[in-house]
């Protein structure tokens, strides 16, 4: 049963490190109702899912932390999911380690199925935690934003540039009180440069927030 979880801070195998503080902010949202409750599993299979707790959180799962709600099967995730973990794995910096990196891929797309900002929803203190934990693990996704788009919203188009599905849909929004700044022009004029699946765009990346 997860009794509560300030157990995950209790056996933090680094406190405060930024990916530790990802998934232990999407567990929660997910298990206040913030999020889906997939997420309390961050769409992973069981098995991974517990290497990755034991990875970040050694101790919790002996000590009585587990999700409330049952795993699901892939199948029963949003149809959308898959694609949204794909285009960031596709997208991951290289030379970073796989199981941290899928983790956060995870924790990421967990984090667009709810009804606010995606910071505020994976549990974070703002954008520029999002931004940093792109730009150091997902570097190619981070420079493609050339044109500071809001993150969820530029997940969705890159996924939608990706499978060359028109229109896209827009992300889930209803919680947010800054719809028209986010779904409003961006920062600069231009389009991403997304050219295909498999596609990674340049390295240099420009200072995205």
């Amino acid at each position: 049963m997860n009794r509560s979880l300030l157990i995950l801070d209790a056996f933090a195998a680094h406190p405060g490190d930024l990916v530790a503080r990802a998934l232990a902010g999407v567990l929660e949202s997910a298990a206040s109702g913030r999020l889906p409750a997939f997420a309390q599993w961050l769409g992973l299979p069981s098995q991974e899912f517990r290497v990755l707790l034991d990875r970040y959180f050694p101790g919790a799962a002996a000590a009585g932390w587990a999700p409330n709600a049952p795993n699901v099967d892939a199948a029963a995730l949003p149809c959308e999911f898959a694609d949204l973990v794909d285009m960031l794995w596709d997208g991951r910096s290289p030379g970073r380690d796989g199981v941290a990196v899928r983790g956060t891929a995870h924790a990421l797309a967990s984090g667009c199925f709810g009804g606010g900002h995606l910071w505020e929803d994976m549990g974070l203190g703002g954008r520029d935690d999002v931004s940093d934990l792109l730009h150091t693990r997902f570097a190619p996704v981070f420079a493609a934003n050339t044109t500071d788009m809001k993150w969820k919203k530029f997940f969705y188009h890159r996924v939608c540039a990706r499978l060359d599905l028109h229109p896209c849909p827009e992300p889930s929004c209803s919680r947010c009180d800054h719809y028209a700044q986010c779904h409003g022009p961006e920062g600069r004029a231009g389009a991403v440069p997304i050219h295909g699946p498999a596609s990674q765009a340049s390295a240099a990346a420009p200072a995205v927030r």
